[in-house]
């Protein structure tokens, strides 16, 4: 089981799921994420963190299509 938790300006949200992207794709901001963020994937008992910067983390966590998100995965 993989754990992420995102942290962007002051908000903090977290999901679980078999695989990275299942994982990712629970994560729904409102408004979209347009400002630096921590993102932290915990998997086993090992933790790593990112800090990735506003765009990237719309990419990933915002209302865009399909293809932006395996995009931002990559």
């Amino acid at each position: 089981m993989i754990k992420i938790t995102l942290k962007s300006l002051g908000r903090v949200f977290k999901s679980e799921g078999a695989t990275l992207e299942e994982a990712l794709g629970k994560i729904k901001i409102s408004g979209g994420a347009k400002a630096i963020a921590v993102l932290s994937v915990e998997k086993d008992g090992v933790k790593k963190d990112k800090i990735i910067n506003g765009r990237h983390a719309q990419q990933l966590f915002g209302n865009l299509s399909n293809t932006s998100k395996e995009l931002g995965l990559k």
